[in-house]
């Protein structure tokens, strides 16, 4: 089963701070809008579930290792 990117953006927002937790939550709005009409993720989100998956992977491994690199 494919891990959606808003879980990995979800899981992330707590390891974040200031201006970064601004561009995390907007892209977990957009991912969640894009989960909702089934249409694809814009460059942006994409790049934003890969930074969020590396915080995980520091701050959160057991997360990390449970959900797997993102598909995205």
């Amino acid at each position: 089963m494919t891990i959606p990117a808003s879980s990995y953006l979800f899981q992330a927002r707590t390891f974040v701070s200031g201006s970064d937790k601004w561009r995390l939550e907007a892209a977990l709005a957009t991912a969640k809008i894009c989960e909702r009409f089934d249409r694809p993720y814009p460059e942006s989100v994409r790049s934003m579930v890969h930074t969020a998956y590396d915080l995980l992977r520091m701050d959160a491994p057991e997360v990390a290792a449970e959900f797997g690199p993102p598909a995205v």
